[in-house]
């Protein structure tokens, strides 16, 4: 791109193309309000030509009916007290009977004796800040009101509710928190909570809490929390995330429930299963012990019959005579008898 010409340059940086051409309306009056000079800018945000304004009407003509009566009442007294006022705000009057926001800045120019003999008002239009104000001044009002429902709300149900913001600061806790626990001092929301925690499990439950937060991860520990009474009970406290579009947490949810009764049912299950168990290997260990009795002590009982039982039979081979064979039977009888009674008492021990 070739460089301006330095006539180029003199005409765009000359003070009448600045004034006429500024990307800001520029109006010039009299002490008075009558307009004497205004740029192109205003006159094409207005609508209406040089000779519809100049000569024709005052400064205060151009604004809204509430801005004429701010003008009169605060602003031209501000301007003639100061010299100057800045960023007031008015409605400017189009030719269509409508308006658009603005913020008018202006400065008092003196003459030589101290006397104004002019005004310079700059114009600025804020048309799409005013639609952006209104649109965030709605969505705080919303929030606000989304907030008041979410406290109703959690003020209504039995559990014990609380919310905390995305950098863990306890903000809300519902009145069941204070009723439950007869906790007076509303105002210390960010610690009620904390204080009630069993000092042997404060720093760790503190702990998780700040890891939880910092990873963004859900919440959930058991805790003994102190009642009004002075006693402490088992509560389960829960807390998850709330994130925005854009994966980031704007707050956290959070809960409290009275487990008590259903801990101690566990507590007490456990040990009824360890004393179970206790006795069972008491019960075993015993049995053990009796075998370990029997096989040494009655080892013998058993070998004396089941020795003879073997001898009388190599006997019986051994023997052809009818009555040495009866007689050999009838010791094998009395033989497995004695066994048999041996194994028997065995097993009654057992």
């Amino acid at each position: 791109m070739e460089p301006l010409h330095p006539n180029q340059q003199d005409l765009l940086t000359s003070t009448e193309f600045l004034y006429e051409n500024s990307p800001c309306g520029i109006v010039s009056f009299s002490p008075d309000g009558n307009i004497f000079r205004v740029n192109k800018t205003l006159l094409n945000w207005i609508g209406l030509s040089c000779e519809e304004i100049v000569g024709q009407k005052k400064f205060h003509d151009i604004l809204s009916v509430g801005g004429k009566l701010y003008y009169q009442m605060v602003a031209l007294p501000l301007l003639n007290r100061q010299g100057f006022i800045n960023e007031i705000n008015f409605d400017i009057d189009l030719k269509n009977d409508t308006a658009f926001p603005s913020l008018v800045n202006a400065i008092i120019i003196k003459g030589d004796d101290g006397k104004t003999i002019a005004i310079h008002a700059t114009v600025l239009k804020i048309t799409d800040r005013k639609k952006y104000e209104s649109e965030l001044l709605r969505s705080k009002q919303l929030a606000e009101e989304e907030r008041k429902r979410f406290e109703s709300l959690s003020n209504i149900i039995p559990e014990i509710i609380w919310t905390a913001l995305a950098n863990g600061n306890i903000n809300f806790m519902n009145e069941r928190f204070f009723e439950y626990f007869k906790h007076a001092n509303v105002s210390s929301k960010k610690s009620a909570l904390i204080q009630l925690f069993h000092p042997q499990h404060r720093k760790e439950i503190f702990k998780l809490w700040v890891e939880a937060v910092k990873n963004g991860e859900k919440f959930e520990a058991e805790v003994l929390l102190k009642k009004h009474s002075g006693n402490f009970e088992w509560f389960l406290i829960r807390a998850v995330p709330y994130k925005n579009p854009n994966d980031q947490i704007e707050m956290w949810f959070g809960s409290c429930t009275n487990v008590h009764e259903h801990v101690m049912q566990q507590k007490l299950a456990v040990e009824n299963l360890n004393n179970s168990l206790s006795e069972a290997s008491y019960i075993i260990s015993s049995k053990e012990k009796t075998l370990e009795e029997i096989a040494y002590s009655q080892s013998h009982m058993v070998r004396r019959p089941l020795a003879n039982i073997i001898g009388l039979v190599e006997m019986l081979e051994t023997t052809e005579e009818t009555s040495a064979n009866n007689a050999i039977v009838a010791m094998l009888k009395q033989s497995a008898s004695e066994l048999d009674v041996t194994v028997k008492e065995i097993v009654f021990k057992v």
